[in-house]
């Protein structure tokens, strides 16, 4: 008699047992499943409300749309990385850049770097450059190596002639190497010396791949004093953000001249 109540209150507990685990699964894919409904409905809101009105006229609508994006970096973000990746340069607005610059990671500066080249007017330059500045001293990993410049050479398009007063126009042709196994994010700057004009050439802005190696090159007019043979170069490469060089490379470079031709 005694079993038999006990097998009865076994299953009646192996019933409720199983009852409660279906209760509780059903609840947990309901809970799922309104996760999922708020989180489609958060990013459309992100894409289609908050990222137009970052760029609106009333500061009062930017800073809320600023502050959602602060708030949720985690549906914001994709949503700012996709529109600079899929518009036009001139459309993405510098507080798009400003708060990729606080929310992102140093992998965003490549794409940054490559539409800040693109811009024909570099509006709010200072906004775009302290952002990939913040996103790569961020994580930036400390290492020992330093670049290394493998290649250095000036090229004129123009023969350099006995002419002392002709302008020409020089090529300076360089390849740095990158030993460390961490990125760097340099800023490459050239300066000439005994040369008429331009002396000092704009400095340039590059991603420097952890082990890789950059290729490019600096144009500027050239027109050399009178009564040299050689002009001085001075080339250095600073990590941006540091005061410090990296490197930096002296280099005489002769101005080979063509015998004037006689009868």
């Amino acid at each position: 008699m005694e079993g038999r109540i006990l097998k009865k209150y076994l299953n009646l507990l192996y019933c409720i047992t199983f009852s409660l685990i279906l209760l509780l699964s059903a609840a947990g894919m309901g809970a799922s499943s309104a996760h999922a409904f708020f989180e489609n409905q958060a990013r459309y809101a992100f894409e289609h409300r908050w990222l137009p009105m970052l760029s609106d006229e009333s500061p009062e609508k930017r800073f809320q749309a600023m502050r959602a994006f602060l708030v949720y970096p985690q549906w914001g973000l994709p949503v700012l990385r996709n529109s600079i990746m899929n518009s036009e340069t001139e459309n993405v607005s510098w507080q798009i850049v400003m708060l990729i610059g606080m929310l992102g990671d140093p992998t965003d500066v490549p794409p940054l770097l490559k539409l800040w080249r693109e811009l024909e007017d570099h509006k709010r330059s200072v906004v775009w450059l302290g952002a990939m500045q913040r996103l790569y001293w961020k994580n930036r990993i400390a290492d020992g190596a330093s670049p290394e410049l493998t290649s250095l050479t000036l090229n004129f398009l123009e023969k350099i002639s006995t002419v002392e007063t002709e302008e020409k126009t020089a090529t300076l042709q360089f390849r740095i190497d990158n030993p460390a196994q961490s990125p760097r994010f340099i800023r490459v700057s050239a300066h000439f010396w005994k040369t008429r004009i331009q002396e000092n050439l704009p400095s340039k802005y590059y991603w420097l791949p952890a082990g890789g190696k950059i290729e490019s090159n600096l144009q500027t007019p050239f027109l050399a004093v009178e009564h040299t043979d050689d002009v001085r170069l001075d080339f250095r490469v600073w990590e941006v953000g540091s005061a410090d060089e990296l490197l930096h490379k002296t280099v005489n470079i002769p101005l080979h001249k063509e015998p004037p031709t006689g009868n």
